[in-house]
C-alpha cells in the first residue's frame, strides 16, 4: 500500500515541484494539495492523509497552527514539516506543535522521499543541520526549558532512559529491539511509556528532549560537539 500524502504550500508552483518529486516513487501517493493551514486540517479531515508534508511559513493559517489542530484528529497523520535551515526558531515552535519530522527544502529528491516514508512508518526524521541549530539553541544554556527537561528524565527509570537515548540517535523501534535485547512489541510499550512520562506528542519531540540534556546511548551525559 502506498502511502497517501497531502501536500500543503502556499506556492503553487513549489507545490507542482514537490509533486513531481514525490511522484516518482511507486511507495507515494499525493491524494490531495492545499495553499494554507485552513484548508489542510479541512482536506485531512475529509482525506486521512497517512502524512501532510507542509510548509512552515504560509500566510492566514501557518504550518504550525495546522499541525496543532492535526493533533486531535483520530487517526492522526504525521507532520512532516518543509523549512529553511535559517528557520530554526520555527523549527522549535513546530516541535512544540506536534511536528514528526522535517526535511530541508533543499533536500535532494531521495532524501524528501526517505524522509516521508520514514515519518510513515512512526519514526522521526530531522535533518542533522537542523538538530545541530536546535542542540545549539538549547544545551549549555541555563534554562528552565532544559532544567525541565532534566526533571524530567530523571523520572524515568534506567531501561526507559536508555529507550529515550537511543531515540536521541535516531534509533527506530527495530534498531532498539536489536541493541536491548527486546521484542519490538515491548519497545512499543517503553516508547509510548518514555512520550507519557515526558508529556511530549511523540518521538521527535522526545528525540530533541534527550539532545537538549545530552543523553547518550552509552548512558552518560555530554554535551553535544557541533
Amino acid at each position: 500500500m502506498p502511502v497517501n500524502v497531502l501536500l500543503v504550500d502556499d506556492e503553487p508552483l513549489v507545490r507542482a515541484g514537490i509533486k513531481a518529486l514525490l511522484d516518482t516513487s511507486e511507495e507515494i501517493r499525493v491524494i490531495g494539495e492545499a495553499s494554507d493551514g485552513a484548508e489542510a486540517v479541512q482536506l485531512a479531515v475529509r482525506l486521512r492523509p497517512d502524512v501532510v508534508v507542509m510548509d512552515v511559513n504560509m500566510p492566514k493559517v501557518s504550518g504550525i497552527a495546522a499541525t496543532r489542530r492535526l493533533q486531535d484528529l483520530s487517526p492522526r497523520p504525521r507532520v512532516l514539516m518543509l523549512t529553511a535551515l535559517g528557520d530554526q526558531e520555527k523549527v522549535a515552535e513546530a516541535f512544540r506543535a506536534g511536528a514528526d519530522g522535517f526535511s530541508l527544502k533543499s533536500a535532494r529528491i531521495g532524501e524528501l522521499i526517505r524522509s516521508v516514508l520514514t515519518v510513515a512508518q512512526g519514526d522521526p526524521v530531522v535533518p542533522p543541520e537542523i538538530m545541530r541549530l536546535m542542540i545549539e539553541r538549547t544545551v549549555g544554556r541555563d534554562t528552565p526549558e532544559v532544567a525541565e527537561a532534566r526533571r524530567r528524565v530523571d523520572r524515568l527509570g534506567g531501561r526507559e532512559q536508555q529507550v529515550l537515548a537511543l531515540l536521541g540517535s535516531g534509533a527506530n523501534n527495530a534498531c532498539i529491539a536489536a541493541t536491548l535485547f527486546m521484542a519490538e512489541g515491548t519497545v512499543k510499550g517503553y516508547v509510548s511509556r518514555v512520550l507519557a512520562e515526558l508529556r511530549v506528542d511523540n518521538r521527535t519531540q522526545a528525540a530533541l528532549l534527550a539532545h537538549q540534556i545530552g543523553l547518550t546511548p552509552e548512558g552518560t551525559e555530554r554535551r553535544p560537539t557541533v
